[in-house]
């Protein structure tokens, strides 16, 4: 039996007669004359008339959205058996708390757009699975890590003024004439050295987050190499290798579901002798803003201990990547200072036990409280030593990433802390939490 919605609809009955009727012909005409002439109006209007056109000022470009990589977060771990208070080792903090937005997004930007930095042009990249073909980014929009574009012919705040150091302000400008000529990895050099500018106001430190994170999508989470960049390299896939097997032999300092999503290869079982694909040779490191609520990601060595640390405590030698919003402990429970991801702690949905109440919460348990992801912390200073069962998580409640209503871990919306889990590496990466 049809569903009521299934039915066929009854149409109207036409005219049989051997000539038709001519009062009908005649208004069928006229109408197909009025609709002829309207559609001419209409492109003359706005495709050729000095309107906006469908490609107008208005118009916005659909960007994909990295986080969504097939394959993000699959993993082969199990959880352990037995009641405890850590997943397969794990965290002894219950994670509900504030969100900051919906999936992977760049925490806000007041005060600042990407504007003139932001007008790519055709940046020479390497194409891995196709060597002599340019990759460039949307024709007049740089996305942004929400996916959104970000649209040319505006200044940023370092760029107009605003009390911004003369030699920075110059700095900005230049990375606008290396966009201008295609040159990414110049023009993200320039900003993140501007960036370590202690006395840039708090607002246009956060529009160049934005814009160095802009760049990024193509340099970073693109599946393109730029000549010159330090942070990315070109692997040929030889017989016999896997994600899983590269990574492993080529040291590389991420999870081999990073090296999926940047390439953004759908079938990893399907490799190709020959491809070429894109490869990262930095570690990622974190650096937790307590007071913003915010996570910042950068590339570079560990830090060493003479380094000198720049306004938003990141070493001077790394580059930044990008940011998430993030909740955190109750009654300022999150403790602050230097951490290591812990051996053998990157766990995919992992056992829990609520340490509090001694609900057991199963690796298939849907009400499982920290998410799907969980990386572990240790201390990496004599001031950090002292705690335990401490790390970075998801959380099923994604209004409570933005609020301190935890135990103590850090949280981060699912698709942030996918993307997370792959880029911080165990005995490598280091997280930073300040205030």
């Amino acid at each position: 039996m049809a569903l009521q919605s299934q039915e066929p609809r009854t149409t109207a009955r036409r005219t049989t007669s051997k000539g038709g009727s001519t009062p009908t012909k005649l208004m069928l005409a006229a109408g197909l004359v009025v609709v002829i002439g309207l559609g001419a109006l209409a492109v003359w209007r706005f495709g050729f008339g000095g309107g906006q056109g469908m490609m107008g000022s208005g118009a916005k470009v659909a960007v994909a959205d990295p986080s969504k990589a097939p394959g993000a977060g699959a993993d082969g771990k199990t959880s352990p058996t037995g009641p405890t208070a850590q997943p397969r080792a794990g965290p002894t903090s219950l994670e509900m708390g504030q969100p900051a937005g919906s999936g992977s997004t760049l925490v806000p930007v007041p005060g600042g757009n990407a504007g003139s930095l932001m007008s790519p042009g055709n940046p020479a990249l390497e194409n891995p699975t196709s060597p002599n073909a340019p990759v460039s980014p949307v024709p007049g929009a740089m996305p942004q890590p929400n996916g959104q574009p970000m649209q040319p012919g505006t200044t940023t705040g370092p760029a107009a003024g605003n009390g911004v150091p003369s030699e920075t302000r110059e700095m900005v400008e230049a990375a606008n004439r290396s966009m201008a000529s295609n040159k990414l990895v110049e023009a993200r050099t320039l900003l993140n050295k501007a960036l370590f500018d202690r006395r840039l106001p708090a607002e246009e430190r956060r529009a160049l987050r934005s814009q160095i994170a802009a760049i990024n999508e193509t340099l970073v989470f693109g599946p393109g190499v730029a000549a010159g960049d330090p942070l990315t390299d070109t692997y040929v896939i030889q017989s016999g290798d896997s994600l899983v097997t590269l990574t492993r032999k080529q040291g590389l300092p991420v999870d081999w579901r990073f090296i999926q999503r940047i390439n953004k290869i759908v079938r990893p079982e399907a490799l190709r002798v020959g491809q070429k694909i894109k490869i990262v040779r930095a570690p990622f490191h974190a650096i937790v803003h307590k007071s913003d609520f915010r996570v910042d990601l950068y590339m570079g060595d560990p830090p060493s201990s003479g380094a000198t640390t720049g306004p938003d405590g990141q070493d001077s030698s790394w580059t930044y990547i990008r940011s998430f919003p993030v909740g955190l402990g109750e009654s300022n429970g999150t403790p602050e200072g230097l951490f290591v991801v812990r051996p053998k702690s990157k766990l995919v949905n992992p056992r829990w036990v609520n340490p509090r109440t001694g609900e057991v919460f199963e690796a298939e348990n849907l009400k499982n409280p920290i998410g799907e992801h969980w990386l572990g912390l240790d201390g990496a200073e004599e001031a950090t030593k002292k705690f335990a069962a401490y790390g970075m998580h998801g959380t099923i409640d994604p209004a409570s990433v933005g609020k301190s209503m935890s135990m103590g871990c850090v949280r981060l919306l699912s698709d942030d802390i996918a993307t997370v889990y792959e880029m911080l590496t165990e005995r490598i990466s280091t997280v930073k939490i300040i205030r």
